[in-house]
């Protein structure tokens, strides 16, 4: 019976959250000329002896906020959604993890993969919303290391799901769970952030404030307007009225432009508005990680709070739900 490789990639995390461990991810993460645009004359320092020894101790504590017994929460949760999913997809397909910057990494899954006797093989970065810095960067990972490996077997790029039914749905399901009866005056969903160089690449985008809510009025890859329409279907789903929704992206690294409103800049502006109660959702994540339970929910938090805010509530990424391993499993059946 012929056999279909699945690679899930996702960027990984430290091996622990002791300070050399968390030193040699953030290199390996930040050395991606996909992730800073530099040259590598200028990455380097930049990263080696500016950004790293800055950030690693800092890095550290976080990590040790939100690890789990297992080990870090996204590396626990990407294994665990990949055994769910390898269960339901049963024998037509053999599934493999491939993390960016830390083990089990992709080469080693290629490898696997290889040897299980694939037909062929799906490369799916775990990134609802296309970015070259995070899907992009995955596809050419997962390329240039298959020609190392002399693979010739095919290799096929799954599309950014931003709006896919189960996603979406999934979503929906956890908000409500999460919030129940509690009344909220706002809903917040926090993006990650990209520069605005990387956005600007697509033709059309930043052109006005709007550009990207209006449909097909970014190219396709647009990171920006796939976020826009994720946090609508979400919304529409929930049957929010448009202001009492709002979008804001995270995690800014550096001087340079980001998109913008920038999260803890909308935390503390809602909370200066009266807006006392407020969930937080995180739909550029599909396992939740220390940029959701450290800088959303503890940071966050914290921001809401010392602003004049009330009940902070934060909806949990998709993780292993069966409803999304289901879904998923659809949508790489379909394809």
């Amino acid at each position: 019976m012929a056999k279909k490789g699945l690679l899930l990639i996702n960027i990984g995390s430290p091996r622990s959250y002791e300070v050399p461990d968390v030193k040699k991810y953030l290199t390996e993460f930040l050395m991606d000329e996909e992730v800073i645009n530099l040259p590598f004359v200028l990455r380097w320092p930049l990263v080696n002896l500016l950004i790293v020894p800055r950030r690693a101790p800092f890095s550290a504590e976080n990590y040790k906020k939100v690890w789990m017994k297992e080990g870090s929460p996204i590396a626990v949760y990407t294994r665990r959604f990949a055994e769910l999913l390898q269960q339901e997809l049963k024998d037509g397909f053999v599934v493999k993890v491939g993390l960016q910057y830390s083990e089990p990494s992709v080469e080693s899954a290629l490898k696997e993969l290889q040897q299980a006797g694939v037909d062929e093989i799906l490369i799916a970065p775990m990134f609802p919303q296309y970015a070259e810095a995070t899907n992009g960067s995955s596809f050419k990972l997962a390329e240039k290391t298959a020609k190392k490996l002399h693979l010739t077997t095919p290799l096929r790029r799954l599309p950014a799901f931003f709006d896919d039914a189960s996603f979406i749905g999934t979503s929906v399901k956890l908000t409500e769970e999460t919030l129940q009866d509690k009344k909220v005056d706002h809903y917040l969903f926090s993006f990650h952030g990209l520069p605005e160089s990387h956005v600007r690449r697509i033709p059309g985008c930043l052109t006005t404030e709007d550009c990207c809510f209006e449909k097909n009025a970014c190219a396709k890859n647009c990171y920006r307007a796939q976020c826009f329409a994720t946090a609508t279907a979400i919304a529409e789903s929930l049957n929010l009225a448009p202001s009492h929704w709002s979008v804001a992206f995270q995690s800014r690294l550096g001087r340079g432009e980001w998109l913008k409103p920038a999260t803890d800049h909308s935390l503390e502006v809602l909370a200066k508005t009266g807006k006392k109660n407020i969930a937080v959702i995180c739909p550029s994540f599909v396992a939740d990680c220390i940029e959701t339970l450290e800088e959303i929910g503890i940071g966050g938090q914290e921001t809401f709070h010392e602003h004049g805010g009330d009940q902070y509530y934060l909806v949990p990424c998709v993780n292993d739900n069966p409803k999304w391993v289901q879904g998923f499993a659809d949508l790489v059946k379909s394809l």
